[in-house]
């Protein structure tokens, strides 16, 4: 077995990801000192490392994940270009994760998917496209990308079992959904022991008096994942549910980090919450605590797919091989998402349970929906919360 050091360049990131969200919570009423971790350990902590065998090839918990001669390739090449629109937090563990795996490094570009999306359009009309791998958390953006011609067409292992898995592969292989993203509530455990207050635990008890000027929201014009947590309101939980909610004057964002960091200095008690980015806070010593309703939490897709630029890269072509194996879908469910393969185990993000991606409790703000129904639902979002 052969592996590497984690990268000074993705330990200093994590690193300073993590010291600036202890300063950002001022660990206030947290009752507890913490220290930061290299990613390595935050990854480890998360998840213990799997077996690794790499004398024939690439086996990872005994699934092979590359040949002897695509391992050989992408070692040599040192580092695939990963462009991102995932977390900063998440994607710096996902790379360190990868590294430790399989002894290859990642070079991060982390951008929202709207300027990621510029980024990547403009690189690929000019010619110069960069990334050997990018991931977007907006179906429509994935779309575009494909349409313009900017993913190849490519067959990770097992490709005939997971392309007859729903929402999995898409284009023939263009690009996949290697996980999704969970939204649920969550609520700072250090301000609620302090005031002597019982924390929500179903979706209903959110719309108690008790959180009113107390609860904080995102705008559903923010992205596909507060669109969908909308549609899952209204869906899952009653036509009513928005109406509830605005009762209660409620902190309105225009964006999830400013709403998490609020959550975390107490400026509000409990908050609509993307699972992975929470529970991200949470092991930086953020006194936040998530739930996992009994009524389920919604979904939204993350699409990954090789480049015009990786198909000639053996590290961005083991990149992908990765991402899809049980062994990166179980680092991703650790992490606070849902990985998208139904043959693989959802393991715990720490001490909670997701659903699994065919669980019913776990609903999908489809590419369909977005498309279908996305500016109806922000138009009346918009009109119920005056926004």
């Amino acid at each position: 077995m052969k592996t590497s050091p984690v990268t000074t360049r993705n330990q200093r990131a994590v690193l300073a990801i993590a010291a600036a969200a202890l300063v950002a919570t001022g660990l206030s009423g947290c009752g507890g000192e913490s220290s930061a971790a290299s990613p390595t350990e935050v990854a480890n902590e998360m998840l213990a490392l799997p077996p690794v065998d790499d004398a024939d090839g690439l086996v990872i918990d005994g699934e092979r994940v590359a040949s002897r001669e695509l391992l050989a390739a992408a070692r040599e090449e040192g580092s695939v270009s990963w462009y991102t629109g995932s977390g900063a937090e998440s994607a710096e563990l996902t790379a360190a994760r990868f590294e430790a795996e399989t002894g290859v490094g990642v070079d991060v570009t982390r951008l929202p998917s709207g300027k990621l999306s510029e980024r990547v359009l403009s690189e690929a009309g000019a010619g110069r496209l960069g990334a050997g791998v990018v991931l977007v958390t907006d179906p429509a953006i994935a779309e575009e990308m494909a349409d313009s011609g900017v993913f190849s067409r490519y067959e990770v292992p097992g490709y005939d079992a997971v392309s007859d898995m729903d929402g999995v592969v898409w284009d023939d292989g263009l690009y996949y959904t290697p996980y999704y993203s969970a939204y649920s509530f969550a609520y700072n455990e250090a301000a609620l022991d302090e005031l002597g207050m019982e924390p929500p635990a179903t979706w209903e008890d959110l719309l108690d008096d008790t959180w009113e000027n107390r609860i904080g929201i995102v705008s559903a014009g923010a992205g596909g994942t507060v669109q969908g947590l909308a549609q899952f309101q209204e869906e899952q939980l009653g036509d009513d549910y928005w109406q509830g909610l605005e009762d209660l004057n409620p902190r309105i964002f225009d964006t999830t980090s400013p709403q998490l960091e609020a959550l975390a200095r107490g400026e509000i008690l409990v908050a609509t919450a993307g699972f992975n980015s929470t529970y991200g806070a949470e092991e930086s010593g953020s006194p936040v605590r998530l739930v996992v309703p009994e009524k389920g939490v919604s979904g939204t897709y993350n699409m990954q797919g090789l480049t015009t630029t990786g198909a000639r890269s053996p590290a961005a072509q083991l990149f992908m091989n990765w991402t899809m194996s049980q062994a990166g879908q179980r680092f991703a469910a650790a992490q606070g998402f849902v990985g998208a393969r139904t043959d693989v185990e959802q393991v715990p993000t720490g001490d909670y349970q997701l659903p699994a991606a065919d669980d019913p409790s776990f609903v999908v703000y489809t590419p369909e929906d977005a498309r279908e129904l996305g500016t109806d639902i922000v138009a009346r979002w918009n009109k119920t919360f005056g926004y």
